[in-house]
């Protein structure tokens, strides 16, 4: 088994979905793969954290309420009815309204929750690094050593670009593992601030950079090429969009 087959197999190997011969051949890797193990504990200790700390979210309260009298009173309007025809239609626009209505808030609730939980990941993923020993796989202040090394270890070969004539020198690269797959971490500096940028593709070719600050670091994503950036570090907003900046006008 390739590293990158068991890396695609450790999330669910840690949830107990792998069938007994692919568990028994994910666990022999692990017993001879060092750096596979180390991911595996890394998915298993973000496990453990999104369970503990993961907000959780409930629907508005009365809304199942609110939903099942509106259908019973269109109910009751239809059993006084003789004719009935237009309450058919008044009972089924109900029908429409609340389903819309339900729809309409779940997605959007499941659309923020996912972001949310996808930039606590990475955050998770930026803290890890800085506070043990694996800031990086390739410690290279050179792309041309930097980007062949992600070669038959990912499925994609990630956009290394350095900016140390502007001040953000390139540091190495690693593999993390976040939305159920490898990615790409490419590791810069800024004086004593590591920025961290996550990089794999993405289905999405418009461009939406947005920025999140959680717990003091600041998180700058877009998307550009058929790819997805995330940069995170404990650096000011103002710097982070410049070093984001440079990256985008260079890709």
């Amino acid at each position: 088994m390739t590293c990158v087959a068991a890396c695609e197999l450790i999330e669910s190997y840690l949830d107990g979905e792998l069938d007994p011969s692919l568990k028994a051949e994910v666990e022999d890797h692990l017993a001879t793969c060092s750096s596979c193990a180390e991911k595996q504990a890394r998915v298993h200790q973000l496990q453990m954290d999104i369970r503990t700390h993961a907000p959780r979210y409930d629907p508005p309260p009365g809304l199942e309420r609110r939903v099942r009298a509106a259908l019973s009173e269109a109910v009751k309007s239809e059993a006084k009815s003789s004719s009935g025809a237009w309450q058919w239609f008044a009972l089924a626009a109900t029908i429409l309204l609340a389903c819309s209505l339900a729809l309409n808030f779940t997605l959007f609730r499941s659309h923020r929750d996912d972001r949310d939980m996808l930039a606590q990941n990475i955050l998770s993923s930026h803290v890890r690094s800085l506070i043990g020993t694996h800031l990086v796989d390739v410690p290279s202040s050179d792309r041309h050593t930097v980007k062949p090394w992600f070669n038959g270890k990912l499925d994609f070969s990630p956009d290394v670009k350095d900016f140390a004539s502007q001040g953000f020198p390139l540091v190495g690269g690693r593999i993390e593992y976040l939305e159920e797959r490898p990615v790409a971490a490419l590791v810069y500096q800024r004086r004593l601030h590591v920025i961290n940028v996550f990089v794999w593709p993405t289905a999405s070719s418009a461009d939406h950079p947005s920025e999140l600050t959680q717990k003091g670091y600041n998180m700058i994503h877009w998307t550009k090429a058929g790819m997805t950036y995330w940069a995170v570090s404990d650096l000011g907003l103002s710097e982070l969009h410049q070093f984001s900046d440079l990256y985008k006008s260079n890709s």
